[in-house]
């Protein structure tokens, strides 16, 4: 089978699109990913039989900035319809970012059927308007089901290999993290991200948060993004807490699984990944979030009493110290989340996707 894969711009949608792309090369299929030049996959590239990266890099703006915006478009879109007639896909799924929307079309104008893959509690509007094309929706979350215009399966997000294995290994990645920073086994750890967005305010919070931390059985990891650390580190010294306090990690999920609790954002891979650790969680959504959607990502989690979810105005530095008490000491609170945790998303996200469309494709032949 020959597929299109399209998504990137941010690690949200790059990365789930990874996951499958991987996974269908390792069944024997071929994969043509396109993304854009401008994106994370840029960068970092993508493992395909064939990759092209879009000059395009969205499409928005007003007057001349619109006028500019859409002639690029067009120009990515008719690149794509090329890399169609060249590739001759047997169907094509799109995660959202830069290159979805132009493959998409492309998709429904050759009849090349679409499988979409959405990460959110709410669709964004790429997805929602191609889903009126699309054979099957794949979603993260199953509320986002509502706002898309094609039957929907909900999978869970697919996640990196690097996060399975370390899930299956996590006394190993844990005993490494230990090592390599110095921590104490007797003490609780913290792990606090602030996320691709607004590091800044949940940074501030734990500024006016850590002289009440002393005297707590805890060490901290703070990753503060880059420029950051300097003033944190310093107040951690000052308070007599152990902290590893860095700007970036780029291996994430080993800090994962070293946590005890975690503070974070409440992006789709963000908790999609605190869920497949079982790690108890205080989850701050971006509050600028499109949609609000990262607020209701939150919600899924702790209205099952899976997470506890504060919008950042009703942090106050008293709710944040009770809230780490609570998932980091309360016995009971930690295994009712634990237990939420192992059952709340499908297993296998990246299979279960995969799966779905050799399916289709052998209901076809």
């Amino acid at each position: 089978m020959r597929v299109v894969v399209a998504g990137g711009g941010t690690g949200g949608h790059y990365f789930p699109a990874l996951a499958v792309g991987k996974e269908l090369r390792k069944r024997g299929h071929r994969v043509l990913f396109v993304g854009s030049k401008l994106g994370i996959e840029g960068k970092l590239g993508f493992p395909s039989d064939e990759i092209f990266l879009l000059e395009y890099s969205s499409f928005r703006g007003k007057g001349l900035r619109g006028l500019f915006s859409l002639v690029g478009y067009g120009r990515a879109f008719l690149k794509v319809l090329s890399l169609f007639r060249d590739f001759k896909p047997d169907c094509c799924i799109v995660f959202g970012g830069y290159s979805s929307l132009p493959v998409g079309l492309a998709g429904a104008l050759l009849r090349v059927p679409l499988f979409i893959q959405e990460q959110n509690s709410v669709p964004g509007k790429t997805n929602r308007f191609l889903s009126r094309f699309a054979v099957r929706g794949f979603l993260g979350f199953p509320e986002a089901g509502k706002y898309l215009k094609c039957r929907c399966t909900f999978t869970g997000n697919p996640l990196r290999e690097e996060i399975l294995e370390t899930v299956k290994r996590k006394k190993e990645a844990k005993e490494r993290v230990f090592k390599r920073f110095s921590l104490d086994e007797e003490k609780r750890t913290l792990l606090v991200l602030g996320g691709s967005q607004g590091a800044l305010s949940i940074n501030r919070l734990f500024e006016r948060t850590i002289p009440f931390l002393s005297g707590l059985p805890i060490q901290v990891i703070h990753v503060t993004g880059y420029g950051k650390e300097g003033k944190l580190k310093e107040l951690y010294r000052r308070a007599g807490v152990k902290a590893v306090v860095l700007p970036f990690y780029d291996r994430i999920w080993e800090l994962y699984a070293a946590g005890d609790g975690v503070v974070s954002r409440a992006g789709a891979l963000a908790i999609s990944e605190i869920a497949a650790f079982r790690l108890p969680s205080l989850l701050i959504p971006y509050p600028y979030a499109a949609d609000d959607h990262q607020y209701l990502n939150g919600a899924f989690l702790s209205q099952r009493g899976g997470a506890l979810l504060f919008r950042e105005s009703e942090l106050s530095v008293e709710t944040l110290l009770q809230g780490l008490k609570t998932i980091l000491f309360d016995i009971m609170k930690r295994r009712e989340m634990e237990r939420v945790l192992l059952d709340l998303f499908p297993k296998s996200a990246t299979s279960l996707i995969v799966d779905e469309i050799e399916e289709w494709r052998e209901r076809r032949s």
